[in-house]
Order: C-alpha cells, then structure tokens, then sequence
C-alpha cells in the first residue's frame, strides 16, 4: 500500500527514493517500501546493496519469485561478501516454496560465512533441521482437497471459514474503505455467508460490519444465541490491532442491534486479540473460549490463550496461555472440535514444511502437538483450519498454488479456502489425491542441462515431450479446455517427487528399493527437461518470428490407460489445450500478435489413450503401477512433434 502520493516523486533522485522507502518501512509498509526501492535501483543499478534490502523484503511479504532474483544477484556479486544474509534468505524462500534440499545448501553457505555469533546463525541450525525433517513427512494418500472457486475464492485474501448447517461462514479482505485517507484506499474485511452452493454475499447487519473497522472471524456458542467474531482498526498503513466483541439473540431469536465487547480482564491496551473459537471441553464441563494474542505472559509473538466463559457470554477469570503449545514464534487460528475434543491451530514456531502448519493438540495430556501430514499442510502458510463430521471432512485457507491472485509477480499474495475430505476408497477415473506442495524452477534457473548443451534450432528439440500429473489438468472433469499453463501444471507436478517415488518404492525389498529410487529421480529428470526446454523453444521461436518466419507447430497429447476413452480424449485435449495457454501467456502475451496475424499457428492431434503403450497397468485400485510407476506416468504427457515453415 502506498501511503505517499506517488506523483510527488516522479523524477526523484536516488536518495529521495530511498528516503521514501525509509519512511514506508517506519510505518510497516513493507509493500510501499519495496515498491519506492525498486526505483531507487533504477536509478543507481550497482548499488548491490538496494537489492538486498530488496530480496528481503520480498521474501517478508511473500513475492518469493522476486526474492530469488534480488538475492541471487546479491550473491552473484563481487561484492557478496558484505551481505552473507542473503544465503539466508534465499535459504528461508527455498524452504517456503518446498526447494529443501536448495535450503539446505543455502543455509549450508550462510553458515560457512559467518560466524557463530551472526544475527541468524541459531535460526538457520534450526531450519537445516526443520528441512531434513520435512523431507521425511509422507503425503496421506486418502485426503483428498478442493479449491472453492470463484463462488467464494477472489483474488484478495478469504479466510476464517466456519460452517453450520448448509451455510459458510468466512472473511474477505476485498472490500473498498471508500473515505480513507491513504492513497490508494486500504482494504477492509468483512463476514461472507453462502448457503449451499451460492455465490458468497457479504453478512447483512449495520452494527456487525461498521465502515471504518475490519471485521472477520466467526463462531458460535454451543447454543447458537451468541455469534463471536473480531473487530480490527488500522493502527498505520498495514498494522491493525484487534478486539472480540460479540452479538446475542432477544427472546425472538433476533440479533441484537449492538454488540458487546469481551472483556478479556487485561489492562494492557496495546494487546491485540483476535481469531475467536468456542468449544465445550467434557473435562471441565464448560464452555471455553480460545483466541489468538500477543498479550504479555505468553511465549513470545501471538499466542493462544484460553478462558471459560460464564452464561453471559464473558469471561470467568483471566485468559490463561496454553504452555504446552506456544512458542516464542506465533501460534494462531485455534478452533476446538468438540466431537473429537482436539484443538487445532496453526504455527510457525513447531517444525513446519514452511510458513504456517496447522497442527493438532489434546489440551489436557500435556504433550507436544502433532503435525498434520500434506496435503493438509504445505510448504506455505496453511491456517484457519475448521472440521466437521469427527474430522472428516472440513475448511482451511492457504495460499498454495492454485490459489487467486493480485499480482503475476507475487503469486503468493493471498490466501483461498480450500476444502478437504477423507477418501475411503481409492477414487474413480484416472484420479488421485492432490498434493500441493509446490516445487517450481529453481531460482538460479533451471537445472544445468546435459553438457553437450541445449539445442540450438528448434527442429533440434522435437519431439519436445512435456508430462503431467494424473488426471491433470482439472481433475474430475470432461471440460476440453483449461485455464491452467503447462507451467502451472508442471510447477505442481514437480513438487510430487517425494510421493511419487514413496507410492512407487513402499512396500518393495531394500535393494528394490534403491532401484526404484534411480528409476523416479531419472523419470523426474525428463519432466525438469521438458519444461526447461519448452522455455528455450519459446524464446528461439520468438526470434524466428520477429527474423518474419511463418511457423505452425503441431501438438499431439496422450494420457495413460486407466479410465475410457472419451474421458481421456476429452484429458488429452486439455493438456493440449494448457500447451497453447503456455503460448497466449509466456512473457505477458508476446506471442499474441503474432498468432492473431497467422504468422504463428498451434495445431492440435489429440490422440488419448490409443497410443498409450499395452504394457501399462490401466486396474484402478494397482495405484502402484497405473499412476506411480514410470512407466505409467511417461504416458501421460503432450509433444510438439511437428514445426512447419512457410515462405
């Protein structure tokens, strides 16, 4: 958010850039400091250190593609040497976006340049750990999660989801505070209701969503007569600080007109408290209530914190930390399953796969929380996490890919809903649960190609073979088109290794084993390449176009053998279908004039399963070998076969 006029300083120096940048970052404006930095760099480029605080900063509001090239120009410098924290940030962005054996190497070198007393020396020991750890966690193959679309999913941030009977309840950070006085306006959240399978609309109550204040967060007392929810004011551009107030029902079931505040029996007005979740604990026979804050006495950052609450809705006694769970970094987003007696809650203090990790906790054994395994948890930040039926199935907001976005350069920005069920018997079709565990092209760029080196002509690279994961792109569906890219698909695939070598190697001898592992990583490999290479293609196609070249490339997709063959006629046409995406979008749409002028032309020869190979398993319930198994999965890709020129 920019909290000066940009106008004023057009065509200002260096300094006074830098001056901005200053100011922003004096009131947390992390999002106007980068921007005001950015055009310091342009104006003084071998000034390494501006990059640096650049790279940082990304990696702080999350645009970790932006953080990459910052910090590795940092790192690529002669003058290196005087940022050693930057290995440390690239270490933190590699975790984030699931790289963790780049993380490691990362935080490996930021180590081996400094010394033991250097600012995150005891903070990069500890995410070494937290990345061999993570490599170890297994993806729970019978959880299966689903993006709400754009019936509830925008490109800002929802959150907080919370459902009772057909409807969900959530939040929305996309609403317009039309009179405020920064520039441009900030954004305020609100209550979203939608029932059943409608569009979301915003909770219609005067006294609950005032003009002027953020209002998020839901839940219910056990009777249903008190709505508790969280009521923020902005403190500057981007901090908030927050209070629980709550409404109750008259004696005709009606909401009151003025909500009440909790009193959380503090006197310290700098405290912010936020996230409510009530639960009745069968211990104590009592309703309790759980929120998140920072207040002093708790571990360190926010917290969670708990109290019993009387008939009236407020507290008994004062609000008591749960030890057994907080860290001296933030606990957040508790919710209390009744049924199960669990609370849930999200951290970046436990061991995480990266950012927020939602874990469970049994409050009254005392013992450490447990992890839940992917494809609930990510390497990015999974939180709000909200069950029904015994844990079955249930809520949570993360902003992994495949989440809505504002900005093609901060992917990451915002959060969606996602829904979640337990599978009890393996899915039907060429379908298996998603794993969204993202694994991008890495920062330095794609990995180093064969020695001989990359081809040179675009007749060198063909067939250009391009794979994907099963049933993808769009799951579960008969759609011809998608929306996705294949970079989008590959991006996702990729950070499947590990359970595709898991799901292929279990249950094989030791010495199977190893064997296995060669054949997933040299099949992994093949996909890496396929995408490296379609990236050089491109831009080799992009100079013969602009040298005047007239040029039509023919695509042909295939898919593996396991569901009939409409189905996978209609598959094979939206993996084709993403490879022309790939060409509409790569480079904002460089491409585009030359397809609307006919000098560029895709051409498609869907072929399915026809030309799937009679050696691969197509028996639904031998996972094994019909999705997992090399074999099976070099079937399911799309290759440019064919480039034609014409004078």
């Amino acid at each position: 958010m920019l909290v000066l006029l940009v106008g004023h300083l057009d065509g200002q120096s260096f300094h006074a850039w830098q001056k901005a940048a200053e100011e922003a970052l004096a009131q947390k404006d992390h999002y106007a400091a980068f921007w005001y930095l950015g055009k310091a760099l342009e104006q003084k480029p071998e000034a390494i250190g501006i990059p640096f605080q650049l790279g940082e900063l990304a990696y702080q509001i999350g645009a970790y593609d932006a953080a990459n090239t910052y910090l590795n120009q940092v790192v690529e410098s002669p003058e290196s040497s005087k940022f050693p924290a930057a290995r440390f940030y690239l270490g933190q962005t590699a975790k984030s976006l699931g790289h963790y054996d780049l993380a490691i190497a990362h935080f490996q070198a930021y180590l081996y340049s400094v010394q033991a007393d250097a600012p995150f020396w005891e903070t990069a020991h500890r995410e070494l750990e937290q990345c061999q750890w993570a490599k170890q966690q297994q993806a729970d193959p019978l959880i299966e999660i689903q993006h709400l679309g754009k019936q509830v999913n925008t490109a800002y941030s929802e959150f907080a989801p919370y459902k009772r009977g057909d409807s969900l309840y959530y939040s929305s950070l996309r609403f317009d505070w039309e009179k405020d006085r920064y520039q441009p306006a900030r954004k305020l959240s609100r209550l979203l209701l939608a029932k059943g399978n409608a569009r979301g609309r915003a909770y219609r109550h005067s006294a609950l969503q005032p003009d002027t204040a953020l209002i998020a967060h839901t839940a219910f007392s056990r009777d249903g007569k008190r709505l508790y929810y969280t009521q923020c004011r902005y403190l500057n551009a981007t901090e908030i600080r927050c209070a629980i107030f709550y409404l109750e029902k008259d004696k005709r079931g009606r909401w009151a007109t003025k909500p009440k505040a909790l009193k959380t029996l503090s006197d310290d007005a700098r405290a912010t408290y936020t996230q409510p979740a009530l639960g009745y604990d069968s211990v104590t026979q009592s309703e309790i209530l759980f929120l998140a804050s920072d207040r002093p006495g708790g571990a360190g950052g926010m917290d969670i914190w708990y109290g019993v609450l009387d008939s009236a809705g407020q507290l008994q006694a004062a609000l008591q930390p749960l030890r057994t769970i907080n860290t001296p970094q933030n606990e957040i987003c508790p919710f209390f399953d009744t049924k199960t007696q669990g609370l849930y809650f999200s951290s970046d203090g436990h061991p995480t796969l990266g950012g927020y990790d939602i874990f469970w906790a049994n409050i009254h054994a005392g013992v450490a929380p447990q992890h839940l395994s992917p494809p609930i948890n990510s390497s990015y930040h999974d939180i709000y996490y909200f069950t029904e039926d015994g844990g079955q199935s249930g809520y949570f907001a993360s902003n992994r890919p495949g989440s809505f976005y504002l900005d093609e350069n901060n992917k990451t920005c915002c959060h969606d809903l996602y829904f979640f069920q337990t599978i009890m018997a393996p899915p039907p079709l060429d379908s298996v649960p998603l794993i969204a565990e993202k694994t991008p092209v890495l920062p330095n760029g794609p990995t180093p190609l064969p020695n001989s080196g990359p081809p040179t002509k675009l007749e060198d690279f063909l067939p250009l073979a391009l794979y994907y994961d099963n049933d993808e792109p769009d799951k579960r569906t008969r759609r011809e088109f998608t929306r996705k890219s294949y970079t989008e698909t590959f991006e996702l695939y990729a950070g499947k290794k590990g359970a595709y070598l898991d799901n292929f190697s279990k249950d094989l001898p030791p010495e199977d084993q190893a064997i296995a592992a060669l054949e997933m990583s040299q099949f992994f490999q093949e996909v890496e390449k396929g995408q490296q290479y379609l990236l050089l293609f491109s831009d080799i196609l992009l100079e013969r176009l602009e040298s005047g070249d007239k040029v039509e490339i023919f695509i042909k997709g295939y898919t593996s053998p396991r569901a009939e063959s409409d189905y996978n006629l209609a598959l094979s046409k939206r993996r084709i279908s993403s490879v022309k995406n790939h060409f509409f979008s790569y480079k904002n749409g460089v491409f585009l004039p030359f397809i609307e002028k006919g000098q560029l032309m895709v051409s498609e020869k869907p072929f399915g399963e026809s030309q799937a190979s009679n050696t691969v398993s197509d028996a639904l319930d031998d996972w094994r070998n019909s999705i997992y198994h090399p074999d099976a999965a070099r079937e399911r890709r799309v290759e440019i076969l064919e480039i034609r020129f014409f004078e």
